[in-house]
């Protein structure tokens, strides 16, 4: 390889590892799977699978009374079963030329840096669709919004959040969270609802049409604000809130043919966990005597439902596509 070529080389891999490490610190707004469920980094490349736990403790609250002359105790047991969460391996690369980096340094662009950026978010967003629905390209894998032992319910109104009234939209939202709430029998407090975010706006501008008070904004009360209202007073806890995670890029819908999937679930590790080795940078290599190549690599697991019962779905009726 020529000197001339290979000093090239060497000046890319340091600027595309330069722009690396400011990317690893940039928060993309359009990535928010980190919200919606609580992701573990540094997963093993080598493996194939994630072994993780389903639980189900199995004893009784109505014994274990002792008195002074117990000699034996009475035993509690967890039910576990070893399940395996099908790991994803990515890879994807970009390539410049040596005569497309010089021409596109007139225009003050850096092309390096841009298809780097590019390739970046690509990562990302393959990790989030991951974990929202499973990828499509990795057989069995799971995500937030189809857990295969998730409890399912399908609204029986049949319409779509627009054609909803207010009073509709918040008995949908209220009925599926007390289903999830009462398989704890009341103990654990679901703390998300994960929705389709264009569903989400809809459902913001949801009033009641004939209020008898207002907010303190003085609009009509909206619908939301009933939700957070009754799940406060609920929890018996004046500082509970509950966080609605919008869901991007339809994912939420289509999951079934013309319905749109809601969950109600609860935010914890225990319950719900995805691992993921985050976007790794690959070394820069020459293709040829002017082209170059560099790539990013990541690998994820899906979802884990370690505690399915804890959580429902609601399928309601997609609004039309636009």
């Amino acid at each position: 390889m020529p000197m001339e070529a290979a000093d090239f080389e060497n000046v890319l891999q340091e600027a595309l590892t330069e722009r690396d490490m400011q990317l690893q610190e940039k928060e993309l707004p359009e990535i928010n799977i980190g919200e919606a469920l609580p992701v573990k980094e540094g997963l093993d490349f080598a493996l194939e699978y994630v072994d993780f736990g389903v639980s189900k403790v199995v004893g009784s609250v109505k014994d274990g009374i002792i008195g002074n002359k117990t000699n034996s105790l009475k035993t509690i047991d967890s039910d576990i079963e070893w399940m395996k969460a099908p790991v994803g391996q990515w890879a994807k690369a970009a390539t410049w030329t040596q005569q497309e980096l010089e021409k596109i340094a007139r225009l003050n662009i850096n092309l390096q840096s841009k298809k780097q950026d590019d390739l970046y978010a690509n990562a990302l967003a393959t990790i989030q669709y991951a974990g929202y629905v499973g990828h499509g390209g990795v057989k069995g894998q799971e995500g937030l919004l189809t857990g295969s032992a998730v409890q399912l319910i399908t609204d029986p109104a049949n319409k779509t959040i627009t054609d909803m009234t207010s009073d509709e939209f918040v008995k949908l939202v209220l009925d599926a969270y007390n289903v999830a709430w009462r398989k704890s029998s009341y103990r654990i407090q679901p703390t998300h609802i994960a929705m389709d975010a264009s569903d989400f706006m809809l459902a913001m501008q949801k009033f009641d049409p004939t209020p008898v008070i207002v907010g303190t904004d003085l609009l009509p009360i909206a619908a939301m604000d009933r939700i957070m209202a009754a799940l406060r007073k609920a929890s018996g806890n004046e500082s509970f809130s509950i966080t609605f995670v919008k869901v991007p890029s339809n994912y939420a819908v289509g999951i079934k043919a013309g319905k749109t999937r809601l969950a109600v679930y609860t935010y914890e590790a225990d319950y719900l966990e995805m691992e993921v080795h985050m976007p790794e940078l690959l070394a820069v290599r020459s293709r040829d005597l002017l082209t170059y190549e560099c790539g990013y690599r990541s690998a994820f697991g899906g979802a884990m439902w370690k505690q399915p019962q804890s959580a429902v779905y609601v399928d309601y009726k997609s609004s039309p596509a636009e």
